[in-house]
């Protein structure tokens, strides 16, 4: 096989300086270019034969080299053997023959059989096989019924075909007819083994893929201005099948599959503009030819030519930017997408709608299939709070953080599963994923404003049901209790005294105990002692009160700073349940001898319980009075840490921050 792919290169280099030399005599040294292709086929198919011996595309770039050669090499020497036969040149004829059946094989292997192949050499699948032969019977049957029908040779015009068999026409023509069917399955097989192989491949693949799109978008132009601009074409056509082989070979081989969205951008780009340009061009003709009704004039030619160039940057512009949003959304334009999400951001006026809005934006602009954003939480963990598409199994994430502070994730799933995002795709998500940060902070402090409010209504709506319970239940029986036994000891007041006297010293004593029960209950909504004492004062005669239970326990409360001014009354609360909880654990689980509370008031309201006791067991989980000492602290926005260490005692600290009351 090696052995073949280099007779191939040899007899592709020798046919391409053939037709040069031949066409360079005959004053047309323009016209040998086309054989370059063949040259440029025969050396990729070669190196891919010596690299990828299992790769059938190897064998076919050498066959297309070959073919290519032939055609255009073939019709020069055929050219000049016709316009010079005092040169004696052997063979003419049959040259000029081989050059004319060259041209459908070329054209099928280009159309029908390589895309099937590509990039692998094998088809997409078994069931793919029978388009594949639809190819190769194609042609057989076109060059046969073409090499043998009666007709002129288009390699040397006004030449009719020497090895016609007139009597079999019929044949040929049913072999044409027959082949017409076949070559379009094999076509239409290959437009879509080549879309398959796109949507499902991912990686290095998709990359070969790429690259062989950006050579075949050069075809369009050149083929459409075959007609109309003969010379022009054979030179874009000169230039395309050098740029396409050297494409495939990269893809193919593998050989450093740099990222071609640039190139296919520009490549598509440029061919939709090219064939639109050469529209208006062959347009214009048509209609001056069809006005005037003759063939137009050189200078018609060049006005129209003029008119058409005078469209290429306009439009070029306009698809362009067609082709971008297409294919690519908005990643291409950066400040595009910051716009779009600073929008979104800007005309959400429900705070629930932002980051549904925001990823809705990102998918739209990145034309990517899943986007979601995860926020963390203490209280719930880690939690979607808004997504768009399906998610599949593999996300990329990009951290969301605000001052810092991470405060979850922005999930982005690529665009094919199995290929990862471009590194344009990560740095613009990392930019995004910045200002979505910000959105993020601003959805959490809502929602936690929200459930602050309805955490506050909860707690006054049951402080309510217990004040109602309260009343009803105890205060309210005994009052009436109370009234009837007045009316009672009333009516007996005259008849009975002793009996009225006994039943009055019952009522006094209902009464002190409701007056008790109003006492409790208002103790429970404020100790009154923080009214009657103030904070510091109430806090020592509380600790006098549990030094009374501890005897080997000594508790000095120690005061800096402004304490004296007027605090809030829900800082006061706080302090205080907060300082006398950390004592009543001091008595109960401490076995401390000493324990020092320190007020200290700047700008917050600090109060730290020491005590040199056991400390906490590392297995220790926080109780009920500290889960309520924390809350109390979160309540108010400010922070309580405990710290301890075995057997060198514990500390709490609790920072209270003071807003000024109006």
């Amino acid at each position: 096989m090696r052995a073949a792919a280099a007779t191939a290169v040899a007899a592709t280099l020798a046919g391409w300086i053939l037709g040069v030399v031949l066409a360079v005599s005959d004053g047309r040294g323009f016209g040998a270019l086309f054989g370059v292709g063949g040259v440029a086929f025969a050396v990729v198919g070669a190196l891919v034969v010596w690299q990828r011996p299992e790769n059938r595309l190897g064998s076919l770039f050498c066959v297309s080299g070959v073919v290519l050669t032939l055609l255009g090499a073939g019709g020069e020497y055929s050219r000049y053997a016709a316009a010079h036969p005092a040169a004696g040149l052997p063979g003419g004829v049959a040259v000029s023959w081989l050059a004319d059946a060259a041209a459908i094989p070329t054209t099928a292997l280009f159309a029908g059989i390589i895309p099937q192949l590509f990039p692998d050499g094998r088809v997409l699948s078994r069931r793919w096989r029978p388009t594949l032969w639809c190819g190769w019977a194609f042609i057989a049957l076109a060059t046969i019924g073409n090499a043998l029908m009666p007709q002129n040779l288009e390699s040397v015009p006004g030449r009719m075909n020497p090895y016609a068999v007139p009597s079999l026409r019929g044949v040929w023509s049913t072999m044409i007819a027959a082949s017409a069917p076949l070559g379009l399955a094999a076509l239409v097989a290959s437009m879509v083994t080549l879309t398959l192989r796109w949507r499902r491949s991912k990686g290095d693949e998709r990359q070969q893929l790429k690259w062989f799109l950006g050579a075949v978008a050069l075809l369009p132009a050149p083929l459409l201005l075959r007609d109309a601009a003969r010379d022009a074409s054979d030179a874009l056509l000169s230039l395309a099948f050098v740029v396409i082989p050297v494409s495939l070979g990269i893809a193919v081989l593998r050989f450093r599959l740099y990222n071609l969205n640039l190139v296919v951008r520009r490549a598509a780009a440029y061919a939709v503009v090219s064939a639109v340009v050469a529209g208006v061009y062959l347009g214009i003709v048509a209609a001056v030819q069809a006005g005037v009704g003759r063939d137009a004039s050189s200078s018609e030619h060049v006005i129209a030519a003029v008119a058409a160039a005078a469209l290429f940057q306009p439009l070029r512009g306009l698809v362009q930017r067609v082709i971008d949003q297409v294919f690519y959304g908005d990643r291409l334009r950066p400040y595009e997408v910051m716009n779009r999400i600073g929008r979104q951001l800007e005309h959400a006026i429900v705070p629930g709608n932002v980051l549904p809005g925001v990823v809705t934006a990102v998918s739209d602009a990145l034309r990517v299939p899943y986007v979601a954003v995860e926020l963390d939480e203490a209280s719930r963990g880690s939690w979607v709070a808004a997504e768009h598409g399906r998610r599949p199994d593999h996300v990329e994430t990009f951290s969301l953080t605000y001052q810092a502070d991470a405060v979850g994730r922005l999930l982005v799933a690529p665009r094919a599963v199995g290929q990862p995002l471009e590194p344009v795709d990560r740095q613009l998500l990392a930019d995004l994923a910045r200002h979505v940060g910000v959105a993020a902070h601003a959805v959490k402090a809502t929602l936690a404003l929200q459930r602050s409010r309805a955490d506050l209504i909860t707690a006054r709506e049951e402080e309510r049901r217990r004040l109602r319970r309260e009343l009803h239940e105890g205060l309210g029986p005994t009052l009436a209790g109370v009234a009837l036994g007045l009316g009672a000891a009333r009516a007996q007041l005259r008849t009975s005294p002793e009996r009225a006297d006994a039943l009055l010293a019952t009522l006094v004593s209902q009464a002190e105990q409701a007056i008790a029960d109003i006492r409790r209950v208002v103790y429970g909504l404020r100790p009154p002692a923080l009214d009657e004492l103030g904070l510091v004062r109430a806090l020592q005669l509380h600790a006098q009160q549990l030094t009374a239970t501890a005897p080997f326990l000594s508790v000095d409360v120690e005061v800096s700073g402004d304490t004296a001014q007027r605090l809030p009354a829900a800082v006061e609360v706080a302090a205080f349940r907060i300082a006398s909880e950390a004592l009543s654990n001091v008595v109960r689980h401490a076995d401390a001898t000493r324990c020092a509370v320190e007020l200290s008031l700047n700008g917050a309201l600090d109060i730290v319980v020491t005590d040199d006791g056991r400390g906490l067991p590392a297995d220790h989980h926080a109780g009920v009075g500290v889960t309520g000492m924390r809350e109390r602290a979160d309540e108010l926005g400010g922070t309580l840490t405990i710290t301890s260490s075995d057997g060198k005692g514990t500390v709490v600290c609790a920072r209270l921050p003071i807003v000024p009351t109006p």
